[in-house]
């Protein structure tokens, strides 16, 4: 079985969780807890729930200081991104709370028994219930508020249903803590452990969405991985919904009235939202359109020179910033592609710095994937002709 270990990104140095990837029997065992679950927290009522879901908030917060130490050394990430992170994941929990007491999710209606042109119509009453056991896939930028104890985690909560999540590797401890305090909230409430469940390992991921208790899947993470992911669901015998977040090239427009009037503010807020959390955010500008013309070349060499003397930061994980070289690398050899900044070898294999390419409208088409890290290429465009033919 394998031994899991937890490496800093920013250091290099790994350490031993004391943590085994989740077997096959084990995962058949956690999802059949959490199938027992499911009447315990049918039972807890709308109150209930909100209850449950103040307490697993509660709960993070008192593990507040161990969450962020845990999360820095696991994912590189400065505190207080980290310590914000705490505060979404609670205040998400607390909304969904509200969201429970309030009821207006469970879409009831009732349509009483009358006569119609049609006939005697029957009385018929309709609201949502919960589907049973849900698999939740922790991202990898966001080791709390999309992770185990995320927006995905809750609202299958609130909706009553229980869930098991798949930690991402990139941060088992962090997801252990995360977990070990979910699980605190739910024993305050008397409720059966497999109210939350936790499985380690890319072999437990794939077991967990085809297990047949399994009634639904959230994931969050790249296209590649949300697609392997949905074939192994549609190949079940029983389809199963899939509600995927995954990767965007978020195109930004930059207009030639905007880049005339401000284009030394728009070329700094890129630069932060390109550099932000070391490019590694879902809604990070990865394609920039900037109009032809003096003003558009003032916006990109003001951008190209912030992000020259920007300094390198380390990726959540060797394999993203491995992968984010060889992306920038390809789309930087692309016909019709030139680097205004060349993003510079760094020693430690997780480090990155930024880069910048730049096309015409005309290279578009083999540049449209996404760079997951510090890069962004921009699109030169003639006119709005040219732009709207591009955007198209």
């Amino acid at each position: 079985m394998t031994v899991l270990s937890s490496r800093n990104p920013a250091t290099g140095e790994e350490t031993p969780t004391g943590l085994r990837a989740t077997s096959t029997e084990e995962v058949d065992r956690v999802v059949t807890e959490a199938q027992a679950a499911v009447a315990a927290l049918a039972a807890l009522g709308r109150e209930g729930r909100a209850r449950l879901l103040e307490a697993m908030a509660d709960r993070l917060e008192e593990s507040r200081a161990r969450l962020v130490e845990t999360a820095m050394s696991e994912t590189g990430l400065p505190r207080p991104r980290l310590e914000g992170e705490v505060g979404r994941t609670t205040f998400q929990l607390r909304l969904f709370a509200e969201a429970v007491r309030e009821g207006s999710f469970l879409e009831a209606a009732i349509d009483h028994a009358a006569q119609t042109p049609l006939g005697p119509a029957p009385d018929v009453r309709r609201m949502l219930v919960p589907l049973g056991p849900v698999a939740v896939f922790g991202a990898s930028n966001f080791p709390l508020a999309f992770s185990v104890p995320g927006g995905d985690t809750a609202s299958a909560v609130a909706a009553g249903c229980p869930v098991v999540v798949k930690a991402h590797e990139s941060h088992p401890l962090t997801s252990q803590l995360a977990f070990d305090a979910l699980r605190a909230g739910v024993e305050d409430l008397g409720l059966p452990p497999g109210t939350v469940g936790l499985v380690h390992g890319r072999e437990a991921g794939a077991d967990l969405v085809v297990h047949p208790l399994i009634k639904a899947v959230g994931f969050t993470g790249s296209p590649a991985g949300g697609r392997a992911l949905l074939d192994q669901v549609n190949a079940r015998p029983e389809p199963i919904p899939f509600y995927g977040e995954l990767g965007s090239l978020n195109p930004l427009v930059v207009t030639p009235g905007g880049a005339s009037a401000r284009g030394a503010a728009i070329a700094e807020g890129l630069a932060a939202s390109i550099t932000g959390s070391a490019g590694q955010l879902c809604t990070k500008p990865g394609l920039v359109f900037v109009p032809a013309g003096d003003a558009g070349d003032e916006l990109v060499d003001e951008l190209a020179a912030i992000l020259a003397e920007s300094v390198a930061q380390p990726l959540l994980n060797v394999g993203i910033a491995s992968s984010y070289r060889e992306i920038l690398g390809r789309l930087g050899s692309a016909p019709g592609v030139t680097a205004a900044v060349t993003a510079r070898r760094q020693s430690e294999p997780a480090w990155a710095a930024a880069g910048l390419l730049v096309t015409s409208s005309t290279g578009l088409p083999e540049i449209l994937e996404e760079c997951f890290g510090p890069a962004a290429v921009v699109v030169r465009y003639a006119d709005e002709a040219d732009l709207v033919t591009a955007l198209r």
